[in-house]
């Protein structure tokens, strides 16, 4: 397997630029050699220019997938930047075609490379994606800042002393600036993340006669090592109190004061990845949740103030509102499925790893249940708590090198 990627790879190097540049001939690489008045095949567009060299940087990605098991693809990215001249964009006006002035625009092609190899040395960090564009872009831009220096200290190549001395200062650099080999570059097994979202909590068995569900706010964080990943979050939510006038603690006339109780809960899980996909995954998860129950009750009498025995002011409160808890920490198991749907490379390094990251936003549901048991209600409840989140996720991995 190993061999197979690297012929692959050594294919893909030797193969690339003669095989783009044959396809239409209208880019030359730097690699290809000297520049020939032959590759100006465009046609003069401005008379106060009567050559012009077209020069530009290009970012192309190989993409080598290994197959670690039926249900895990391990992807490696190796991403090469190339310096190329579009031959159909530059031109030449047959009267001007001097050994000084293909000197000159040798020198910019020359200028352009040492962009590349800079260029390069970057993408080897791991940079990808949108940030890798806006690094060709800088480069292209500081390209073009010095080519317009270069043309007016050489007075367009025509100063054949500056233009030596501007020869030798580029080559110079690419003699000291060697050309980077291009690594495999990969997330690492450490990750670390957070998540935000919302769901229900339903209660079922007897502890559906107290409380019905809940809808919740969830937050949390995660952090991982490979396949292994643990989670802890917290929920919020506001259940329905289904019988404001059950006596929960077997104390007679001790009624809820409002219809809606205050619910929290927490998680605390281990998870193993089974299946992990450039845009899907599935954990498995089980560990331990926590519910707590608050709300408001006091002692009610029988109103015997009571004209036209108004069945609302039967009862009239009889204590101080003092609040009632109960909760309990207990067994759960549940699911994660992720949709991956963008993958960004962060633009400086972390501050912890000194490296730079790959991050990865994803949609995620999450089927669960938690077995609850509240020993303090008369009588005792027990039952599942049946829960569905749907989050938004974030994990970051640092990169490093294959």
């Amino acid at each position: 397997m190993r061999n197979n990627v690297i012929m692959k790879r050594l294919i893909f190097i030797l193969m690339l630029v003669p095989l783009l540049a044959f396809a239409d001939g209208s880019v030359r690489y730097w690699d290809e050699g000297a520049l020939r008045w032959s590759d100006f095949t465009g046609n003069p567009v401005m008379k106060t220019t009567p050559t012009y060299f077209k020069g530009r940087l290009v970012v192309k990605s190989e993409i080598t997938q290994e197959e670690k098991s039926r249900f895990n693809i391990e992807t490696t990215v190796s991403t090469y930047a190339f310096a190329e001249m579009d031959k159909t964009q530059s031109y030449a006006d047959t009267a001007y075609r001097s050994s000084q002035m293909l000197r000159y625009h040798q020198l910019q092609f020359d200028l352009l490379e040492l962009m590349r190899r800079r260029l390069q040395a970057d993408l080897n960090t791991g940079m990808t994606g949108i940030e890798a564009d806006k690094r060709v872009a800088y480069y292209q831009n500081l390209y073009d800042g010095y080519i317009a220096d270069i043309a007016k200290r050489t007075v367009n190549g025509s100063n054949d002393n500056r233009l030596q001395e501007e020869e030798y200062f580029v080559r110079k650099q690419l003699d000291e600036f060697l050309l980077p080999a291009v690594p495999e570059v990969k997330p690492g097994k450490f990750s670390y993340g957070w998540y935000i979202g919302t769901g229900a909590l339903i209660p079922t068995g007897e502890i559906a006669d107290a409380f019905g569900y809940a809808w919740l706010f969830n937050i949390g964080l995660t952090a991982g090592y490979d396949r292994l990943f643990l989670k802890a979050d917290i929920s919020y939510g506001q259940p329905r109190l289904d019988d404001m006038r059950g006596e929960l603690f077997g104390r007679e006339k001790e009624w809820a004061v409002n219809r809606y109780a205050n619910q929290l809960s927490g998680v605390v899980a281990l998870g193993y990845r089974v299946l992990d996909t450039k845009r899907f995954a599935i954990t498995v998860n089980v560990g331990g949740g926590w519910t707590n129950y608050a709300w408001d009750v006091a002692d009610f009498v029988v109103n015997t103030d009571n004209p036209g025995n108004n069945p609302e002011t039967e009862f009239v409160r009889n204590s101080e509102i003092r609040r009632n808890t109960i909760h309990n920490f207990n067994y759960m198991a549940g699911l994660d499925f992720d949709w991956n749907f963008h993958t960004v490379v962060s633009d400086k390094p972390f501050f912890l790893s000194g490296r730079r990251e790959q991050y990865t936003s994803s949609l995620r549901l999450s089927p669960y249940f938690m077995h609850q048991k509240y020993s303090k209600l008369s009588p005792q409840r027990s039952g599942y708590q049946v829960g569905i989140m749907l989050t938004y996720s974030g994990i970051a991995r640092a990169l490093g090198l294959k």
